[in-house]
């Protein structure tokens, strides 16, 4: 609307209001307020979605890679200081024979179980006692804490190494922190001299799952990653690893014909290949490497509610029904696969 005007007529003034805007400029307006408008909120829709999306991505990436991390760690040192093959070590009341021991799921999460990780207890020390010596039947260390609880000692804690070379059973029996001793299983004798500041380590047995929700780190109907040491030291039951793990799978590289501390090449191509790779070892002793694959999954269905997502089916679950797309859904996913080698594999069996 433009400004007033003032005349004078007769020597009188007189201030005129020159008429407002139609009702077609009017229109022309609100249709280009509403363009302008739509195309603005448009772009803030679709900024948002955009940044949704890859913090979703992005989380989802994080967690993938701290889960393989956290079992590549574990893999590596699957057999350390375990006793020469064959043995029967007891945890929990379940019997493991083998460095990996995999339980293999063809339309489901795989299990795996690790021995051998190693949890440094402390470090021998005489401090007078006869202890520590070629023939004695007893150990001395400070500290002792980790092979007690509240309960006194914990039985799953008895398997140990001294200084990377000796493994030993601990008794179940007689055993006190107090005195800084530990006794050896009846009969059994150090084979020689281990000095003072020799590390002592707790022989440990690792399972990994899937499982869903039913903890406050992995509430309601989430799917985690999990890891529960049966030795109690990482802390007791199953806990949660990382979040929103979907999916993990593993495949095994085996040394058994001939015993030479390398993949068998089974698909005879002469390499180091996906062929060479089985999901269920029919001698779990001889495997070398682990091939192991994690799908994460977002934490929150995508910002645009008509997108839908496949499955990520790997391994065997290849040709699972539940696993190859038949059902779709709105989360994104993201896959991480590594080839992890046994520092400590089994050898002469």
């Amino acid at each position: 609307m433009s400004a007033s005007v003032v005349k004078k007529s007769n020597g009188v003034r007189i201030r005129t209001i020159p008429a407002g805007f139609s009702l077609v400029e009017l229109l022309i307006v609100m249709v280009i307020t509403t363009v302008v408008g739509m195309a603005g909120f448009s772009l803030y829709q679709h900024s948002n979605r955009s940044y949704l999306v890859r913090e979703a991505v992005s989380e989802a990436q994080q967690n993938v890679r701290v889960a393989m991390e956290r079992l590549a760690q574990d893999i590596r040192m699957a057999g350390f200081g375990l006793p020469p093959a064959p043995f029967s070590l007891t945890y929990q009341g379940q019997t493991y024979s083998a460095p990996v021991t995999p339980v293999n799921h063809a339309t489901g999460a795989d299990e795996l179980t690790l021995l051998g990780i190693g949890h440094e207890a402390g470090i021998l020390n005489q401090g007078g006692n006869a202890c520590n010596g070629k023939g004695q039947g007893a150990i001395c260390l400070e500290p002792t804490v980790s092979f007690f609880d509240a309960d006194g000692f914990v039985a799953d804690r008895r398997y140990i190494n001294l200084g990377g070379i000796g493994f030993f059973e601990l008794a179940e029996s007689g055993q006190s922190q107090a005195s800084g001793i530990l006794y050896l299983e009846s009969l059994a004798k150090l084979e020689r001299d281990y000095p003072d500041g020799t590390p002592v380590y707790i022989l440990q047995a690792i399972w990994y799952g899937i499982e869903m929700g039913g903890s406050p780190d992995c509430p309601g109907s989430q799917v985690c990653l999990f890891s529960e040491d049966l030795t109690g030291i990482r802390g007791t039951g199953p806990q949660v690893l990382a979040a929103h793990i979907e999916d993990i799978q593993f495949a095994y590289g085996v040394d058994a014909n001939p015993r030479d501390g390398r993949v068998d090449d089974l698909d005879g191509d002469g390499g180091y290949q996906q062929g060479d790779f089985v999901p269920q070892p029919s001698d779990p002793s001889g495997v070398v490497a682990v091939r192991a694959s994690i799908v994460a999954r977002t934490g929150r269905p995508d910002p645009d509610p008509s997108a839908r997502f496949d499955r990520i089916c790997v391994e065997d679950r290849q040709g699972d029904p539940g696993c190859t797309g038949v059902v779709e859904d709105a989360y994104r996913r993201r896959l991480l696969t590594r080839v992890i080698q046994l520092r400590n594999p089994l050898e002469g069996i």
